[in-house]
């Protein structure tokens, strides 16, 4: 099974809403991020490496699709 990152973030904490938001559709996720597991760092403080969500490569137009359009419509007021 390999992983592919499905997008990058600058912060932990928006990674981790990220991957609630892939799992709540039955998508598993991990987040791969050089931040010693969130210690290293204050979850809002941006990373220089990247947050970024990992999904399965046979998921990952599913979380594509997914994370875009979640964009697209938070904005919508």
């Amino acid at each position: 099974m390999k992983l592919v990152a499905v997008k990058t973030f600058t912060t932990r904490a928006e990674a981790e809403i990220a991957k609630g938001l892939l799992e709540a559709h039955k998508i598993p996720a991990t987040i791969l991020a050089d931040d010693e597991g969130g210690m290293a760092q204050f979850p809002f403080r941006p990373s220089a490496e990247g947050v970024r969500p990992l999904v399965r490569e046979t998921d990952f137009n599913k979380a594509d699709r997914l994370l875009k359009n979640k964009k697209s419509t938070s904005r919508r007021k």
